[in-house]
C-alpha cells in the first residue's frame, strides 16, 4: 500500500435509475482517458467480485482572461490569462452495475443531479459523533428554508419538527488504529473523506467500507430527511388529493413577510395588491385569500380547483410588478395519508427517522380522556331543546317565527356545536366559559380561550374535527393566547386569571378511539401528520413560555 499526502475524497453513489443519462452526460462533457482498470475483491460470502475503474477528465487547452483584468489595466499593468480549472471523475462499477463516482475539481456539478440523494445520510446514521461542527437544515414548509448551525464542543444532532438535514460536517468516533480515513467527514448528497491512502485500491477500499457499514451496522442516530417525490403517478395522485382539499377549503395561501429576490429585500406589506392571471383572465385585489380567488372564478366562469394549481399571481407595489408565483407554489399542505408535504410547488416525502422523531416528541405531551365530556347528537339536541324552553317558551317571546321547527333551526345556528359544548362544560362546575370573549393585539381581535379549567389554572382551546386542517385552528388560537399571557396571568375583559397549563381540547368526530389498554389516548394513532407537526411546535412554544402543555381528547359519537 502506498501512502502519500492527505487528500479530500468526494464519493457519490449514482442512482440506479439514472445510470444511462449519467454516462450520456459524462461522455458529452468529459473525455475518457487511460485504460480501464480491473479489481477483484472477495466478499463476506467468500465470493470473488469484479470491479472496473475508469477515469474521465476535462482539461481545457485554452486559457481564459482573468475576470478582474480591468483592475490591472487601471494600474497600467498587462492583462493576464489563466488556465480554466480542470475536472476529473473516477467511476467504479461492479458486476451488478452499481456505480460510484469520485469527483475532483468542480466535477461535482456534473454528477450531483444523477446521484442517489439519500446515500450520504444512510451512512451517517450508522456513525457515532465526537464533535458536530456544522449542520445545514432545510424546512420545506417554512420561508426560512435553509438554516446553517455551527457548534462548539457538541456531539448531538439537533433539529426541530419540519426540518430535514441537507449537510453535516462532524468528527466521528473511529476504532483504534483505524487508517482508512480521518475522523473529520462531511455528508450531503455525497460523502467527503480526508485520507492519506491516495491510490485506486484505497478508493475501492473506501467504497467497500461504506457498503459494509450501511448494510451491517445498526443505526446510531436518527437523521430526519425529506426526499423529493419522483414517481409521476404518485405526484398525479397527490395533486388530485390537493385539488379535493382546495375545494373543501383545507388549504391556506401565505406570503412571507420578507423575501430575497436576487440581492434585494422585498417586504410584502399590507398595502400591496395582487394580480391573478389565468386563461387570459385577470383579477386585481388587495387581498390574497381563498374568498378572493373564488370571486375571480365566479366572475369569469372558471373552475376553482384547477385555477389554484395553475394560475399565477403577481405582487404589485405602487402599480409596479414586484414578483410572480404560481399559486400552487404558495400553498403549504400536508397529505396525511401519503405522508407527503407540498412546499413551493414540490412534493416531498417524510422519511422514517422524521416520523420516529415526531412520534417520540408528541408522546411527551400529557393527554387526558374523560368519557363524561363525550358529545353526541342526543346531547346536542337536548341542549337545543333546553334553550328553546329558556329563550322562547318560558319568556313568551314573540319571535315572529311561525313554528317550532324554524325556531330550532335558528337556535342551532346560534348555538353551533362548539359553543354548545363550551356551555355544557361550564355547567359541570369544572370550567368557566370564555367562548366569544375577545382581546385586542394591535388591530387584531384574539379569542384567548374557549374554556378555563379552574382547578389546574388551564386555558383551553376547543375544536371539533376529523382532519388536521380543522383541528389546527385550535393550535392557532392557543398560540395567539400565549402572546396575551404575562407573568403567569391572562386578562379577558375585566377578569384576571392565573395560568399554569395550556390545553388543546380536541373533540374527534370518529367512532374509533385512540386509547391504549390502560385508557391513555395515543396521539400517534391519529392519521394526521400536519396536526402532529403543529403539536410538536406548539408543545415547544408552550414550554418555552413556562407553561405545561396538555391535550384533552373526547369524541363526538
Amino acid at each position: 500500500m502506498e501512502w502519500g499526502i492527505m487528500v479530500g475524497i468526494n464519493i457519490y453513489k449514482i442512482d440506479s435509475d439514472k445510470s444511462v443519462p449519467f454516462y450520456q452526460n459524462l461522455c458529452s462533457n468529459m473525455k475518457r482517458v487511460g485504460e480501464t482498470r480491473s479489481f477483484k475483491r472477495v466478499n463476506e460470502r467468500n465470493m470473488t467480485v469484479n470491479y472496473t475503474c475508469t477515469l474521465y477528465t476535462s482539461i481545457p487547452s485554452k486559457d481564459k482572461e482573468l475576470s478582474w483584468n480591468w483592475v490591472l489595466e487601471e494600474f497600467n499593468q498587462e492583462k493576464k490569462c489563466i488556465p480554466p480549472a480542470p475536472r476529473g471523475i473516477v467511476v467504479f462499477q461492479n458486476e451488478d452495475n452499481t456505480l460510484y463516482a469520485i469527483t475532483f475539481g468542480n466535477a461535482f456539478f456534473l454528477v450531483d443531479k444523477f446521484c442517489d440523494r439519500d446515500f450520504g445520510f444512510r451512512f451517517a446514521r450508522k456513525l457515532e459523533y465526537d464533535n458536530i461542527k456544522t449542520t445545514t437544515l432545510t424546512t420545506p414548509d417554512s420561508h426560512r428554508n435553509k438554516t446553517v448551525n455551527t457548534y462548539i464542543d457538541y456531539n448531538e444532532l439537533e433539529f426541530d419538527s419540519g426540518e430535514s438535514f441537507a449537510k453535516l460536517k462532524a468528527k466521528v468516533k473511529l476504532p483504534d488504529n483505524f487508517t482508512l480515513y480521518k475522523a473529520s467527514i462531511e455528508v450531503g448528497t455525497s460523502i467527503r473523506f480526508s485520507t492519506s491512502n491516495n491510490t485506486l485500491d484505497g478508493l475501492l477500499d473506501l467504497i467497500l467500507h461504506i457498503e459494509h457499514v450501511i448494510s451491517h451496522e445498526a443505526d446510531k442516530c436518527n437523521i430526519p430527511m425529506f426526499t423529493k417525490v419522483k414517481d409521476a403517478d404518485k405526484i398525479t395522485r397527490l395533486d388530485e388529493e390537493l385539488n379535493k382539499a382546495i375545494l373543501s377549503n383545507a388549504t391556506q395561501i401565505n406570503f412571507s413577510e420578507l423575501e430575497i429576490i436576487g440581492a434585494t429585500e422585498i417586504f410584502n406589506h399590507n398595502d400591496c395588491e395582487y394580480l391573478f392571471k389565468y386563461q387570459g383572465k385577470q383579477y386585481r385585489t388587495s387581498a390574497l385569500t381563498n374568498e378572493e380567488l373564488k370571486s375571480f372564478c365566479a366572475n369569469n366562469q372558471l373552475d376553482y380547483g384547477p385555477l389554484m394549481l395553475n394560475a399565477t399571481v403577481t405582487v404589485l407595489n405602487d402599480n409596479t410588478p414586484v414578483h410572480s408565483h404560481r399559486i400552487k407554489e404558495l400553498i403549504d399542505y400536508t397529505n396525511d395519508s401519503e405522508l407527503c408535504l407540498l412546499s413551493k410547488g414540490v412534493w416531498y416525502q417524510y422519511n422514517q427517522d422524521y416520523l420516529t422523531y415526531l412520534r417520540d416528541s408528541i408522546n411527551e405531551i400529557e393527554v387526558r380522556y374523560d368519557p363524561k365530556f363525550d358529545f353526541s347528537e342526543q346531547i346536542y339536541n337536548e341542549f337545543i331543546n333546553q334553550q328553546y324552553i329558556l329563550e322562547y317558551t318560558n319568556n313568551n317571546i314573540d319571535c315572529k317565527i311561525a313554528n317550532k321547527e324554524s325556531i330550532i333551526k335558528l337556535l342551532k345556528h346560534k348555538y353551533y356545536t362548539e359553543r354548545a359544548f363550551n356551555i355544557i362544560c361550564s355547567k359541570s362546575g369544572d370550567f368557566i366559559n370564555f367562548d366569544r370573549n375577545t382581546n385586542t393585539i394591535g388591530t387584531a381581535k384574539v379569542e384567548p380561550m374557549d374554556l378555563y379549567q379552574k382547578k389546574e389554572h388551564t386555558i383551553c382551546a376547543v375544536k371539533f374535527g376529523n382532519v388536521s386542517s380543522k383541528l389546527c385552528y385550535a393550535i392557532d388560537q392557543s398560540l395567539a393566547a400565549l402572546k396575551l399571557c404575562k407573568q403567569n396571568q391572562i386578562h379577558v375583559n375585566d377578569t384576571s386569571l392565573t395560568v399554569t397549563s395550556v390545553a388543546l381540547w380536541f373533540i374527534l368526530e370518529r367512532q374509533t378511539h385512540i386509547e391504549d389498554e390502560k385508557g391513555r389516548p395515543q396521539l400517534d394513532e391519529l392519521d394526521m401528520l400536519m396536526l402532529k407537526n403543529r403539536l410538536d411546535q406548539w408543545k415547544k412554544e408552550v414550554r418555552l413560555r413556562g407553561y405545561k402543555p396538555l391535550v384533552y381528547i373526547n369524541y363526538r359519537k
